[in-house]
């Protein structure tokens, strides 16, 4: 097997589990093993542990020493201590990368803003928009020279990500977006570090008051 097969094997394979733990058909709570998956989906070993080490991480399952994985409940107080640590340590990441960040990084920025904004304007697409809103966080994020705080940032990724593709966005959250990106733009061109982390902060208390709100509904 090659590199790129093996890689691509896990990869469809982490999908395939994911995809059965949003839509329910692997209960939360539920214990699952690299043996019932394989059986499950027809494949083998190595790439199931190897997607097992990646929802791990991603926070959609918990590694239980010699009995498989055990999948996580995405409860409101969950997810909502999964925003409370982003937005601490966005804040931390947005400062830190503020006097790092080059004029063509910042036009990088008005470029992705731009695109989101006439994508949305033409009919949304979840899935494009949970793609441009994390390349957009990332390309800030990247200049702040601190890759363990990016780390943790980077952890609920695939899980927040997923769910979005899942639930979408409420109307007024879509504005917001769009309108808070621009926020940070412009704080980060005036070097205003306090207007950035506010709006930081605004950005995700907002994301995690509308996806709790999709999730109730």
């Amino acid at each position: 097997m090659t590199k790129g097969s093996k890689v691509t094997a896990y990869a469809h394979v982490k999908e395939m589990i994911k995809e059965s733990i949003l839509s329910g058909e692997i209960p939360a709570g539920a214990r699952i093993t690299i043996a019932e998956i394989t059986e499950r989906y027809g494949v083998s070993q190595m790439p199931v542990r190897e997607a097992f080490q990646i929802l791990q991480g991603e926070g959609f399952i918990e590694l239980l020493p010699h009995k498989g994985a055990s999948v996580k409940s995405l409860t409101p107080e969950y997810l909502r201590n999964i925003y409370e640590i982003r937005g601490v340590v966005e804040g931390l990441l947005a400062r830190r990368s503020m006097p790092n960040l080059t004029l063509s990084g910042l036009n990088r920025l008005k470029e992705i803003n731009a695109k989101m904004e006439s994508l949305i304007q033409s009919g949304l697409n979840a899935d494009e928009i949970v793609l441009l809103d994390r390349e957009f966080h990332t390309a800030i994020y990247a200049s702040s020279n601190n890759p363990e705080a990016l780390q943790i940032y980077e952890k609920y990724v695939g899980l927040i990500g997923s769910l979005r593709k899942k639930y979408g966005y409420g109307a007024q959250r879509i504005d917001n977006i769009v309108k808070q990106h621009w926020q940070i733009i412009e704080a980060l061109q005036d070097q205003d570090a306090e207007a950035l982390e506010k709006v930081i902060h605004l950005h995700s208390e907002g994301a995690k008051l509308d996806l709790l709100a999709l999730m109730s509904e």
